[in-house]
Protein backbone atom coordinates (compact mmCIF):
# COMPACT_ATOMS: atom_id res chain seq x y z
CA UNK A 1 0.00 0.00 0.00
CA UNK A 2 0.95 3.85 -0.98
CA UNK A 3 2.69 5.38 2.04
CA UNK A 4 -0.34 8.22 3.07
CA UNK A 5 1.68 10.81 3.87
CA UNK A 6 1.68 14.20 2.35
CA UNK A 7 4.61 15.19 0.37
CA UNK A 8 6.05 18.46 1.19
CA UNK A 9 7.39 20.81 -1.67
CA UNK A 10 10.19 23.97 -0.98
CA UNK A 11 10.88 25.96 -3.66
CA UNK A 12 13.50 28.75 -4.22
CA UNK A 13 14.99 30.48 -6.87
CA UNK A 14 17.37 28.03 -8.50
CA UNK A 15 16.86 25.35 -6.22
CA UNK A 16 13.68 23.26 -4.79
CA UNK A 17 13.52 20.07 -2.47
CA UNK A 18 10.56 17.47 -2.72
CA UNK A 19 10.16 15.11 0.34
CA UNK A 20 7.48 12.52 0.01
CA UNK A 21 5.74 9.29 -0.73
CA UNK A 22 7.77 8.01 -3.96
CA UNK A 23 5.46 8.58 -7.13
CA UNK A 24 5.91 6.61 -10.19
CA UNK A 25 6.59 8.66 -12.80
CA UNK A 26 6.91 7.87 -16.91
CA UNK A 27 10.07 8.43 -18.59
CA UNK A 28 10.92 12.06 -18.82
CA UNK A 29 13.71 14.67 -18.60
CA UNK A 30 14.53 18.28 -17.35
CA UNK A 31 17.24 20.97 -17.69
CA UNK A 32 17.68 21.00 -13.79
CA UNK A 33 20.17 18.11 -11.96
CA UNK A 34 18.41 16.24 -9.89
CA UNK A 35 19.77 14.17 -6.86
CA UNK A 36 17.22 11.27 -5.66
CA UNK A 37 17.61 9.74 -2.15
CA UNK A 38 15.31 6.79 -0.44
CA UNK A 39 14.71 8.18 3.01
CA UNK A 40 13.89 4.47 4.34
CA UNK A 41 14.44 2.07 1.72
CA UNK A 42 16.16 2.37 -1.37
CA UNK A 43 13.94 2.73 -4.67
CA UNK A 44 13.96 1.74 -8.69
CA UNK A 45 15.41 3.36 -11.53
CA UNK A 46 16.46 3.13 -15.16
CA UNK A 47 17.32 5.68 -18.35
CA UNK A 48 15.58 3.62 -21.09
CA UNK A 49 12.81 1.66 -21.51
CA UNK A 50 15.71 -1.15 -22.86
CA UNK A 51 17.29 -1.07 -19.65
CA UNK A 52 16.86 -3.09 -16.99
CA UNK A 53 15.42 -1.18 -13.68
CA UNK A 54 18.61 -0.77 -10.88
CA UNK A 55 18.00 -0.67 -7.02
CA UNK A 56 19.72 2.16 -5.64
CA UNK A 57 19.52 4.24 -2.36
CA UNK A 58 21.52 7.51 -3.82
CA UNK A 59 20.79 8.85 -7.61
CA UNK A 60 21.90 11.69 -9.73
CA UNK A 61 19.45 12.59 -13.02
CA UNK A 62 21.86 14.33 -15.03
CA UNK A 63 20.37 17.69 -17.02
CA UNK A 64 18.47 16.43 -20.04
CA UNK A 65 18.72 13.01 -19.26
CA UNK A 66 15.56 11.12 -19.75
CA UNK A 67 15.11 8.83 -16.28
CA UNK A 68 12.12 6.80 -15.06
CA UNK A 69 11.64 6.31 -10.64
CA UNK A 70 9.77 3.60 -9.41
CA UNK A 71 9.28 2.72 -6.04
CA UNK A 72 6.45 0.92 -3.32
CA UNK A 73 5.92 2.46 -0.38
CA UNK A 74 9.09 4.47 0.55
CA UNK A 75 9.66 8.03 1.04
CA UNK A 76 12.12 9.99 -1.19
CA UNK A 77 13.83 13.14 -1.44
CA UNK A 78 14.46 15.21 -4.31
CA UNK A 79 17.03 17.65 -4.80
CA UNK A 80 16.59 19.82 -8.38
CA UNK A 81 19.50 21.83 -8.88
CA UNK A 82 18.81 24.80 -11.40
CA UNK A 83 20.93 27.25 -12.91
CA UNK A 84 23.73 28.83 -12.60
CA UNK A 85 23.84 26.49 -9.25
CA UNK A 86 24.70 23.34 -11.28
CA UNK A 87 27.80 21.92 -13.25
CA UNK A 88 26.57 21.56 -16.71
CA UNK A 89 29.08 18.64 -16.98
CA UNK A 90 26.74 16.38 -14.14
CA UNK A 91 25.93 13.31 -15.61
CA UNK A 92 23.59 10.27 -14.31
CA UNK A 93 24.56 7.74 -11.92
CA UNK A 94 22.44 5.88 -10.75
CA UNK A 95 23.99 4.34 -8.07
CA UNK A 96 25.75 7.73 -6.13
CA UNK A 97 28.30 7.81 -3.44
CA UNK A 98 27.57 11.09 -1.62
CA UNK A 99 25.77 9.84 0.42
CA UNK A 100 28.27 7.58 2.18
CA UNK A 101 30.04 11.12 2.32
CA UNK A 102 30.75 12.49 6.26
CA UNK A 103 28.57 15.31 5.60
CA UNK A 104 25.59 13.77 4.29
CA UNK A 105 25.07 12.34 8.26
CA UNK A 106 23.69 15.63 8.67
CA UNK A 107 20.96 15.52 5.77
CA UNK A 108 19.72 12.27 6.65
CA UNK A 109 19.39 13.48 10.29
CA UNK A 110 17.60 16.78 9.13
CA UNK A 111 15.52 14.58 6.91
CA UNK A 112 14.15 12.91 10.04
CA UNK A 113 11.29 15.49 11.09
CA UNK A 114 10.26 15.83 7.54
CA UNK A 115 8.66 12.22 7.56
CA UNK A 116 6.15 13.75 10.23
CA UNK A 117 5.91 17.15 7.62
CA UNK A 118 7.58 18.91 10.75
CA UNK A 119 10.40 20.92 8.00
CA UNK A 120 10.48 24.59 7.93
CA UNK A 121 11.61 26.21 4.78
CA UNK A 122 14.92 27.40 6.56
CA UNK A 123 15.63 23.79 7.51
CA UNK A 124 14.94 22.62 4.19
CA UNK A 125 17.62 25.54 2.82
CA UNK A 126 20.14 24.52 4.87
CA UNK A 127 19.69 20.22 3.76
CA UNK A 128 20.10 21.38 0.57
CA UNK A 129 22.95 23.08 0.79
CA UNK A 130 24.50 19.94 2.98
CA UNK A 131 23.41 18.01 0.45
CA UNK A 132 24.89 19.80 -2.18
CA UNK A 133 28.05 19.74 -0.29
CA UNK A 134 28.66 16.21 -0.83
CA UNK A 135 28.73 16.09 -4.22
CA UNK A 136 30.86 18.25 -6.96
CA UNK A 137 27.69 20.29 -7.80
CA UNK A 138 28.27 22.28 -5.10
CA UNK A 139 30.56 24.95 -6.22
CA UNK A 140 27.78 28.14 -6.71
CA UNK A 141 29.99 30.88 -8.40
CA UNK A 142 31.81 28.11 -11.04
CA UNK A 143 34.99 29.56 -12.72
CA UNK A 144 34.70 30.72 -15.88
CA UNK A 145 30.78 31.42 -15.88
CA UNK A 146 30.14 34.63 -18.05
CA UNK A 147 28.94 37.23 -16.52
CA UNK A 148 27.07 38.68 -19.17
CA UNK A 149 24.96 35.38 -18.89
CA UNK A 150 24.29 35.78 -15.03
CA UNK A 151 23.37 39.13 -15.76
CA UNK A 152 20.74 37.35 -18.37
CA UNK A 153 19.05 35.52 -16.00
CA UNK A 154 19.11 38.02 -13.16
CA UNK A 155 17.13 39.39 -15.74
CA UNK A 156 14.52 36.76 -16.78
CA UNK A 157 14.05 36.33 -13.05
CA UNK A 158 13.19 39.88 -12.32
CA UNK A 159 10.48 40.19 -15.82
CA UNK A 160 6.96 38.98 -15.81
CA UNK A 161 7.07 35.59 -17.00
CA UNK A 162 3.66 36.15 -18.99
CA UNK A 163 5.83 38.66 -20.92
CA UNK A 164 9.13 37.33 -21.19
CA UNK A 165 12.16 38.95 -22.80
CA UNK A 166 12.85 38.00 -26.15
CA UNK A 167 16.02 36.87 -27.00
CA UNK A 168 17.11 40.23 -28.90
CA UNK A 169 16.34 41.93 -26.16
CA UNK A 170 18.87 40.09 -23.99
CA UNK A 171 21.27 40.07 -25.94
CA UNK A 172 21.22 43.77 -26.67
CA UNK A 173 21.10 44.68 -22.38
CA UNK A 174 24.16 42.24 -22.16
CA UNK A 175 25.67 44.30 -25.55
CA UNK A 176 25.86 41.22 -27.42
CA UNK A 177 24.86 40.11 -30.91
CA UNK A 178 21.42 38.15 -30.69
CA UNK A 179 23.61 35.38 -32.77
CA UNK A 180 26.38 35.36 -30.12
CA UNK A 181 24.10 35.24 -27.25
CA UNK A 182 22.14 32.22 -28.31
CA UNK A 183 25.59 31.09 -29.19
CA UNK A 184 27.05 32.10 -25.53
CA UNK A 185 24.06 30.94 -23.42
CA UNK A 186 23.84 27.39 -24.50
CA UNK A 187 27.70 27.05 -23.94
CA UNK A 188 27.55 28.35 -20.73
CA UNK A 189 24.01 26.82 -19.46
CA UNK A 190 23.97 23.49 -21.79
CA UNK A 191 20.54 24.70 -23.11
CA UNK A 192 18.35 26.16 -25.24
CA UNK A 193 17.16 30.31 -24.31
CA UNK A 194 13.44 28.78 -24.56
CA UNK A 195 14.34 25.62 -22.60
CA UNK A 196 15.19 27.80 -20.00
CA UNK A 197 12.37 30.11 -20.09
CA UNK A 198 10.06 27.07 -20.43
CA UNK A 199 11.19 25.85 -17.02
CA UNK A 200 10.83 29.64 -15.41
CA UNK A 201 7.16 29.79 -16.89
CA UNK A 202 6.70 26.13 -14.80
CA UNK A 203 8.46 27.47 -11.52
CA UNK A 204 6.30 30.44 -12.04
CA UNK A 205 2.99 27.66 -12.18
CA UNK A 206 4.44 25.50 -9.06
CA UNK A 207 4.99 29.13 -7.47
CA UNK A 208 1.32 30.33 -8.06
CA UNK A 209 0.10 27.46 -6.64
CA UNK A 210 1.79 27.36 -4.13
CA UNK A 211 0.19 31.32 -3.28
CA UNK A 212 -3.12 29.15 -2.99
CA UNK A 213 -4.00 30.03 -6.97
CA UNK A 214 -6.59 27.01 -8.62
CA UNK A 215 -4.22 25.30 -11.41
CA UNK A 216 -6.47 27.30 -14.20
CA UNK A 217 -5.54 30.68 -13.14
CA UNK A 218 -1.71 29.32 -12.26
CA UNK A 219 -1.47 28.35 -16.00
CA UNK A 220 -2.51 31.36 -17.61
CA UNK A 221 -0.27 33.47 -14.66
CA UNK A 222 2.56 31.29 -16.14
CA UNK A 223 1.90 32.24 -19.79
CA UNK A 224 0.55 29.05 -20.83
CA UNK A 225 -2.53 29.06 -23.08
CA UNK A 226 -5.02 26.81 -21.26
CA UNK A 227 -4.52 24.64 -18.17
CA UNK A 228 -4.05 21.54 -20.75
CA UNK A 229 -0.87 22.93 -22.26
CA UNK A 230 0.46 23.53 -19.09
CA UNK A 231 -0.32 19.86 -17.71
CA UNK A 232 1.08 18.16 -20.84
CA UNK A 233 4.42 20.45 -20.94
CA UNK A 234 4.34 19.31 -17.21
CA UNK A 235 4.24 15.89 -17.11
CA UNK A 236 6.32 15.55 -20.23
CA UNK A 237 8.84 17.30 -17.62
CA UNK A 238 8.55 15.92 -14.13
CA UNK A 239 6.53 12.59 -15.55
CA UNK A 240 4.01 13.71 -13.13
CA UNK A 241 0.77 15.51 -13.70
CA UNK A 242 0.26 18.60 -11.98
CA UNK A 243 -2.24 17.86 -9.79
CA UNK A 244 0.13 16.23 -7.62
CA UNK A 245 1.24 19.84 -6.68
CA UNK A 246 -2.61 20.51 -4.86
CA UNK A 247 -1.43 17.21 -2.39
CA UNK A 248 1.41 18.88 -1.14
CA UNK A 249 2.13 21.76 1.41
CA UNK A 250 4.67 24.22 -0.26
CA UNK A 251 6.62 26.67 1.08
CA UNK A 252 8.94 29.08 -0.84
CA UNK A 253 10.81 32.27 -0.88
CA UNK A 254 9.59 35.48 -2.42
CA UNK A 255 12.33 37.05 -4.02
CA UNK A 256 13.03 40.43 -2.65
CA UNK A 257 11.60 43.38 -3.81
Amino acid sequence: MKNAQRSQLFLWRGCSLVIGPGIDSRFHAHFATQLTWGLDAPFQARLAPDLPWITTRAAIFGSNQPHQIHCEASLLAHLFIELPQRSPAAHSVLVADYDSAAGFAAVRDGLVPARHGGLDLQQAGQLAQDWLACTTLHDRARPGFDHRISQALASIAAHPVQQPLSGAELAASVHLSASRFTHLFRQQTGLSLSRYLLWSRLMAAVDAVARGDNMTHAAHGAGFADLAHMSRTFRNTFGVVPSELQKMAIAFKREEK
